[in-house]
């Protein structure tokens, strides 16, 4: 019976982490294709940025946050926003570690 409970305790702890809820704001210089088109605007670089962060026990520890890093990534090309943008979640499990991945690609709009 003791061998059954610690299995089930080791699975829990290898596998709650596997989903998480992660509510993000819209960043405020996302153009669509129509407003680029009213307003006159040019896709410019392609950036692609990836952060990762780290948990334990599914505690975060630290953890990237996709929003900072799409105003980066505008400040750093010299941008007025962003378009074609496309926000990766994904978290690799190592025991009771986890190291949540986040990877952003879009155009820069000038």
């Amino acid at each position: 019976m003791k061998r059954v409970l610690l299995v089930l305790v080791a699975m829990m702890l290898l596998f709650s982490a596997c989903s998480y809820i992660q509510k993000e704001a819209i960043p405020e210089g996302l153009y669509t294709a129509p407003q680029m088109k009213a307003d006159q605007l040019q896709r410019g670089d392609h950036v692609i940025l990836t952060r990762y962060g780290f948990r334990l026990f599914t505690i975060p520890i630290s953890l990237p946050q996709p929003n900072t890093m799409i105003n980066t990534a505008i400040q750093d090309n010299q941008g007025k926003g962003i378009t074609n943008l496309d926000v990766e979640f994904s978290e690799f499990n190592i025991l009771i570690f986890q190291i949540p991945k986040i990877r952003i690609e879009g155009d820069i709009v000038k």
